[in-house]
């Protein structure tokens, strides 16, 4: 860019001192320029100007959408009733579970019922009430009821059990939880260690003391919207969304309407969203993916949400055959799982134009559309807390999105370099963040705004949110938000996922804290040492988690060990391997040394001969020894995770 600048004054220099005729001096500029280096300019100009105006349009359009919104003190929740008063008689969602459909009518008076009700039992802007459901048609109507006076609504993720599900409603400072049926039993064990009211949904009765029939008062409750709060605008406080970050027990990450809005307008504008879309969503709704990413159908864009409660492989495309859903969303486990299944009909002959979602490898991308009959992978990466989000429409194998090469500042995300065994910064002689070359890995960071697009909020914890932040990466005095992710860029300006930094690995599309499972096992061995990390596996995304434990004396109940775990660690992150050892490597101040951990894994032939180790059976619900042979049908991906 600099160089066509000067290559622009050059020509100007010819024709006012010079007096060249303009046309020869135009000609005389370009073979220059072009002779120089140049035409790796016009190159990548003509690769990526199109893309580049493409996206340019729909975050410009985002920026002014939102200030208008702002201006008008609108929320989502006034999206959400607008669109259904304009089609009050379509379906926004249907559910495969249970065959259940509600119109967009059916849906807003559930909102308005919910607000009421609340606003009738004195909650006010500002309280927090957790959301505890499983996928089904009620779950975006009853949250944003609960916005509509302001409450913000804290989505609780289902799978976690105990210590880690309390640790949730009290961190987000919960005055209430919404529950389904079906997490009465979970809820049970904790309930009366908790100072909050309880709301059970479901057409029985809950078994937890004091619990409000939901049903009960919705049916007496007012279908009118609810006195809205003269000072509730989109850019309050809407949800918060769990995520385990990068340590210790889960972390509320703040989604403001600000914040939603961007996102969920990013997703749509980019794959063209429209009314007529029908989209399909199998992943969790207290998730970002399956609440907010997808969320964009039935909120903003007046589409229809297919529901299913768990993701199905051998059911998928059957689902989206029958429903005719022309949008799905993934993680790259999902798509590991469905090209798994046998051959079918359905996987070939449905309505689906694209996939929206995270983690598809580069290994199986091109099988995956190419089997599935999929026009188009909207690829894209952003953390649930975080600003550097981005999106690949552009079907790029294995790209996670893109930022401008021919304006790299116009949208501020950038790699730099970091220290692989501690993560600090790299820094230059001016004292900035000293960035990768073409091709090289560095940590992704984004700059922080005030605007829309840049805003970083963080976590409800102010002390780990500073965690997140660092100074003096773009400029001397800006701030940006370090995502702990390893990514490299390509000249044409696509990203492509490595790793995390860090303790924390993902496995079966969820984020692990390795610090929360240590924990938690030493308390079930009675304070023995454990050390956990994650392990690759031939054939499967992401990364299984160890726990190398020092039991030299083999005291440890490798049967019941399953059921202990199951009590207090949701399936995703109890450990796949167990390493019985009479010794855990540390440093001289006694700090885990993980790295030769990581680089021995699940190897026998890497690990202390006295030591046991133990691969744990999904089938037969249990710890199996692991030695030289069972290792190797690992490797041949004969055993199956």
């Amino acid at each position: 860019m600099y160089r066509l600048v000067a290559f622009g004054l050059l020509g100007i220099f010819g024709l006012l001192f010079i007096n060249l005729p303009w046309l020869l001096t135009v000609a005389c500029v370009s073979v220059l320029y072009l002779i120089t280096g140049g035409w790796k300019w016009v190159r990548l100009f003509y690769l990526t100007i199109g893309r580049d105006i493409k996206i340019a349009k729909v975050i410009l359009g985002i920026e002014i959408n939102a200030r208008k919104l702002l201006r008008q003190k609108k929320t989502i929740a006034d999206i959400f009733q607008e669109n259904a008063a304009k089609n009050p008689d379509k379906y926004i969602f249907e559910s495969i579970d249970t065959g259940e459909k509600i119109t967009y009518r059916q849906a807003a008076v559930l909102s308005n019922k919910m607000a009421n009700i609340f606003f009738e039992a004195g909650y006010r802007k500002g309280d927090v009430v957790g959301l505890l459901m499983e996928n089904c048609v009620e779950y975006i109507p009853i949250w944003i009821g609960l916005t509509q006076i302001g409450i913000v609504v804290s989505l609780m993720n289902y799978n976690l059990r105990g210590e880690s599900l309390k640790h949730c409603f009290i961190s987000a400072e919960c005055k209430a939880v919404i529950y389904s049926l079906e997490m009465d039993a979970v809820l049970s064990g904790i309930s009366s260690q908790m100072n909050i009211e309880y709301y059970c949904y479901g057409s029985k009765v809950s078994s937890i003391n004091n619990s409000k029939h939901l049903n009960t008062l919705l049916a007496s409750a007012a279908e009118y919207a609810p006195p809205k709060p003269l000072d509730l605008s989109l850019q309050d406080k809407m949800i918060f969304i769990f995520t385990s970050g990068t340590t210790g027990l889960p972390k509320a990450a703040v989604i403001r309407g600000t914040r939603f809005y961007f996102m969920a307008s990013g997703i749509g504008g980019n794959i063209n969203a429209t009314s007529e879309d029908k989209v399909y969503n199998t992943l969790p709704m207290y998730h970002s993916n399956g609440g907010i990413a997808i969320a964009c159908f039935p909120i903003l864009f007046s589409a229809t949400m297919i529901i299913r409660k768990k993701f199905s492989a051998s059911k998928f495309f059957e689902d989206c055959y029958k429903s005719e859903a022309t949008v799905i969303n993934y993680i790259g486990e999902t798509c590991r799982y469905l090209l798994a299944t046998p051959v079918v009909s359905f996987e070939s002959q449905h309505k689906v134009r694209v996939a929206v979602g995270n983690g598809l490898r580069a290994s199986i991308w091109t099988q995956f559309t190419s089997r599935f009959n999929i026009p188009l992978i909207a690829e894209f990466y952003g953390s649930t807390e975080g600003n550097a989000n981005m999106i690949n429409v552009c079907n790029r194998v294995g790209a996670v999105g893109f930022s401008s090469v021919l304006l790299p500042r116009a949208y501020p995300i950038k790699l730099v370099k970091v220290n692989k065994e501690t993560g600090e910064i790299i820094r230059g002689s001016n004292g900035l963040a000293v960035s990768p070359q073409c091709g090289e890995p560095g940590e992704l960071c984004g700059k922080i705004r005030k605007d829309v697009v840049g805003q970083f909020d963080g976590y409800l914890n102010k002390e780990s949110t500073q965690k997140k932040i660092a100074h003096d990466i773009f400029s001397k005095g800006d701030s940006v938000f370090m995502t702990g992710d390893v990514l490299i860029q390509d000249e044409e300006g696509f990203f492509y996922f490595q790793d995390r930094l860090g303790d924390t690995f993902r496995w079966k599309g969820e984020n692990v804290s390795t610090n929360e499972v240590e924990g938690i096992m030493t308390n079930l061995l009675n304070m023995t040492e454990v050390c956990v990390y994650g392990v690759e596996i031939p054939g499967n995304d992401g990364k299984a988690g160890m726990a190398i434990i020092n039991d030299p004396n083999r005291k440890v109940n490798i049967d019941s060990l399953p059921q202990q775990l199951g009590y207090s660690l949701p399936e995703y992150a109890r450990p796949v391997f167990i390493r019985l050892s009479h010794q855990i490597p540390k440093t001289t101040t006694f700090k885990f040394q993980k790295e030769p951990l990581r680089d021995a894994g699940f190897n026998p032939s890497k690990c202390y001969e006295t030591d046991s180790l133990f691969y744990f059976s999904s089938k037969d619900k249990k710890y199996i020894p692991l030695d030289m042979k069972v290792y190797q049908n690992i490797l041949d991906m004969n055993i199956r995770f």
